[in-house]
């Protein structure tokens, strides 16, 4: 025997969806979402104003940072906008990528990957 989740045949297929989704959005900012309704203030993440910091150090004394990804699709493309920021827009050329090998590597960084990073 089946239990149907939400069954409220007043609601609209996609509002039941969202409902058993737990999406608060309305449809239009779901379908459509803005920068400003979704950006999160950087001084909300942990040690962000610690990071910057950090980053802007290695850029002015022209260290060499290396940015280390995830073997998924938002990872993979979250690292080559980093990448693409530093190297084409703001103009910081000592910079590289690392992306984990999914069965080798597994999920996360480990302390080879650091020992790889402090030699290259």
């Amino acid at each position: 025997m089946y239990h149907i989740i939400h069954d409220h045949p007043e609601q609209t297929l996609t509002e039941r969806l969202f409902r058993i989704r737990n999406i608060e959005d309305s449809l239009e900012d779901f379908l459509n979402p803005s920068f400003q309704r979704y950006r999160t203030p950087r001084q909300l993440f942990d040690d962000a104003n610690l990071a910057a910091s950090r980053v802007m150090k290695a850029m002015k004394e022209k260290e060499k940072i290396m940015i280390f990804g995830d073997y998924d699709v938002d990872g993979i493309m979250s690292s080559f906008v980093l990448y693409t920021f530093f190297r084409d827009y703001v103009g910081y050329h000592h910079i590289s990528l690392r992306l984990p090998h999914r069965v080798r590597d597994g999920y996360g960084i480990k302390k080879h990957h650091l020992d790889e990073i402090k030699t290259t």
